[in-house]
Parts: structure tokens; sequence; C-alpha cells
């Protein structure tokens, strides 16, 4: 039989896991994580530096 090209979808899925450490002003850590769930403290911009990501593959598809 002669070969000819095929096409290939490859899907990955994964499950993305992003961290920062900020600072903020605040009387103990409670009243700071309050902060930031009350919207008092401002989250950094998606795309800040700081962020660091950690990706894990899920699951791998072939069609």
């Amino acid at each position: 039989m002669p070969m000819s090209k095929q096409t290939i979808t490859i899907t990955q899925a994964f499950r993305a896991e992003r961290r920062i450490i900020v600072e903020i002003d605040a009387a103990d850590h409670e009243s700071a994580i309050e902060g930031f769930q009350s919207g008092v403290a401002e989250i950094p911009g998606f795309d800040d530096p700081r962020w660091k990501t950690e990706w894990d593959l899920q699951s791998e598809e072939y069609k």
C-alpha cells in the first residue's frame, strides 16, 4: 500500500497553577488575606512578571 500524508490532531489538556508573593500593609496575616478577599487590596495584573506558573499535563489525545 502506498504511503500518503496524513493529518493528525494532537490535543493536550493542562492544569495550570499560578502563584505570586506580594506584600501588603495590614495588622496581621488574616487581615491581609481579608484585604484581598474584600477587594480593598488589588491583586497584581495577569501579566505581572512576578507570577510563576506551573503546568501539569493532564491528558493527551491523538485523532
